[in-house]
């Protein structure tokens, strides 16, 4: 690779064919064409769902469109044409990678699942998103991001039951994995000259985010076997969620750590990342809390939940005694980890976040000026690229088309009968 084609992206030469919509499917596309790739987003006449969700701007653009197809050329048509999908197959046959989230079955109808397309293109990378994997009672069940918050036990539980999370984290990290796989794909086939085929679920996504808490010890947790075998009747008996909590409390109390976490203090909130056992001395220490369980070594106590909780409680009355401002400077001072609360609002004003170019400014056909995240990684040899906004629906569809091969006429008439769609600009 020349200078040149590396300071167009590592994926400079790379082209995608994006058959994906909402969340996890698109950012992965999004992150190739960071990083220099051809990605071609194949939309239906009216766009992917994500063009309607969330704030809209115009009839073809919302708010959660534009953060996830940024650098993509568009093409709109209807698959089930016959000859708009042969066109599509057609465009795959040169491609590199295909990224789809095909509900299950859909792609094997239009012959657009991995064993079709591999037969005319055996380089291809396929990566394919499902909500529960490729095996198993559940994998052909259609899922999104807030059906594995529920079925993996990540949605935070309050007093009204599970909660939803305002950003979707299953599908952005499905997405961030997609990428790594492609990526790691593509190494492969450098190597052996052999595409393969990768599945990336929602459901992985969600144990990846647990990895910490997921982490069973037969002989730490056996209580846990307990807790699940009484847990599947008890519903059933008319048990409440704070009946279920309590129960689980019983067997493995709660325990709140006492220098990690979210503080009130005089005029704000801190956040207090304590993680180690020299850290929490340390913090102990500047807060002037005498902890007996990280001095003395033959410190042993019957109810290790209250007396934590104890601890906590002093932590936090320490730090109401100051401001962030002060205590975040005597925190900078020892090289302890700690620091402000800000909101969504604030951020995106943030100095640091700027300075490290963590945002950047694009310009859209229909809507000007836009400030959007920008590429996550930072190359020093091949940056990547987030210059480029998200294409209006069916900017491209005539120059697809074109390069993949058909003729003048032939677009004129799939456009005379509503098979594909063409943007005015």
């Amino acid at each position: 690779m020349s200078n040149d084609d590396a300071h167009k992206g590592p994926y400079n030469g790379i082209r995608v064919v994006e058959l994906g919509r909402f969340i996890a499917a698109p950012y992965c596309g999004q992150l190739l064409a960071d990083g220099g790739a051809d990605v071609i987003k194949i939309e239906p006449l009216d766009g992917d769902d994500a063009r309607r969700n969330g704030t809209r701007l115009s009839d073809t653009e919302a708010r959660q469109f534009l953060n996830k197809n940024r650098g993509k050329r568009s093409i709109a048509l209807k698959l089930s044409d016959p000859e708009a999908c042969a066109a599509v197959r057609q465009l795959i046959i040169d491609a590199d990678v295909v990224i789809t989230n095909f509900r299950p079955g859909q792609g094997a109808k239009l012959g657009l699942d991995y064993d079709s397309i591999r037969a005319n293109n055996p380089r291809i990378v396929y990566a394919e998103n499902s909500a529960f994997g490729a095996k198993g009672p559940l994998a052909g069940k259609a899922g999104m991001d807030l059906l594995l918050l529920g079925y993996t036990g990540l949605s935070p539980l309050g007093d009204q039951g599970p909660e939803a999370l305002i950003d979707p984290i299953i599908d952005y990290t499905a997405a961030l994995l997609m990428s790594w796989g492609v990526a790691t794909a593509l190494y492969h086939r450098e190597r052996t000259g052999v595409g393969q085929k990768l599945d990336v679920s929602l459901l992985q996504a969600a144990l990846v985010l647990q990895n910490n808490s997921l982490n069973h010890v037969d002989i730490a947790d056996e209580w846990r076997h307990d807790f699940v075998a009484w847990l599947k009747q008890a519903f059933a008996d008319g048990k409440s969620l704070a009946d279920v909590l309590a129960y689980r409390a019983q067997l493995k109390p709660a325990i709140e750590p006492a220098y990690y976490g979210f503080f009130e203090t005089q005029d704000s909130y801190i956040a207090i990342a304590a993680g180690g056992h020299g850290l929490r001395v340390r913090t102990a220490a500047l807060l002037g809390i005498h902890d007996p369980s990280l001095t003395d070594p033959n410190f042993n106590v019957e109810n290790i939940a209250e007396f934590t909780a104890a601890m906590r409680q002093q932590t936090q009355a320490a730090l109401k005694e100051k401001t962030t401002v002060e205590w975040l400077a005597l925190f900078e001072a020892e090289g302890l980890a700690a620091g402000e609360v800000q909101l969504k609002d604030q951020i995106l004003d943030d100095e640091q976040c700027w300075e490290n170019d963590y945002f950047t400014r694009v310009t859209h056909d229909d809507l000007g000026e836009l400030t959007v995240v920008a590429p996550p990684v930072k190359f020093s040899e091949s940056p990547l690229s987030g210059e480029v906004a998200s294409p209006t629906l069916g900017r491209h569809t005539t120059e697809i088309l074109k390069e993949a091969g058909l003729s003048k006429d032939k677009i004129d008439q799939l456009v005379a009968t509503n098979a594909v769609r063409v943007a005015s600009k």
